[in-house]
């Protein structure tokens, strides 16, 4: 089953059109993209969305919590960890890389995979790159455009290349941090 789901997938409704376009076409498409990912997903605990474009591999290293998921062209690299948790928004073109070279005096010597936790209601901006051993607060704002090399905290907002916390959302929301 996985297999036919995952070749499905790749090879058609990783490209059909959006959600949010062509009304109930659109809807109807993303529907059939969560029910091909569902069993690719390692882990989920409700429904999830998967945007157009997404390439994450073969899934078994993600865990999607309810209305989270993977935004238009996101990009899932390596074999360490995800997690995204509860409604967890990303832009397009976001790339989530949990693998890199592991250097040596030699060169180049296998791998070293991290983990990536995306906490809930984060909010990712369009072609952010969110780098391993990294952990995303909960309602906090990842710029676009922004490389996140280290731990985001609860409610900030980073930006930039590397993406630091400038502003914390507490202010925003007018003091209130509770869901």
């Amino acid at each position: 089953m996985r297999v036919i789901c995952y070749f499905l997938y790749y090879y058609f409704a990783r490209h059909l059109p959006r959600s949010y376009e062509f009304g109930q076409a659109g809807r109807l498409c993303n529907r059939l993209r969560y029910f091909l990912c569902r069993p690719l997903i390692g882990r989920s605990t409700g429904y999830f969305r998967i945007e157009r474009g997404a390439d994450f591999g073969g899934g078994k290293n993600i865990a999607i919590d309810e209305f989270g998921g993977l935004g238009e062209n996101a990009r899932v690299m390596g074999e360490g960890e995800v997690i995204v948790g509860k409604h967890v928004m990303m832009g397009p073109d976001v790339m989530i890389l949990t693998s890199d070279h592991k250097m040596t005096p030699q060169g180049y010597d296998e791998y070293e995979h991290g983990k990536v936790e995306i906490r809930d209601h984060a909010w990712i901006g369009a072609r952010a790159v969110i780098l391993k051993n990294v952990t995303i607060g909960r309602y906090a704002v990842i710029g676009a455009g922004a490389v996140v090399t280290k731990d985001v905290g609860d409610y900030e907002v980073a930006v930039g290349v590397p993406a630091k916390a400038v502003h914390r959302r507490e202010e925003m929301l007018g003091g209130q941090t509770e869901a």
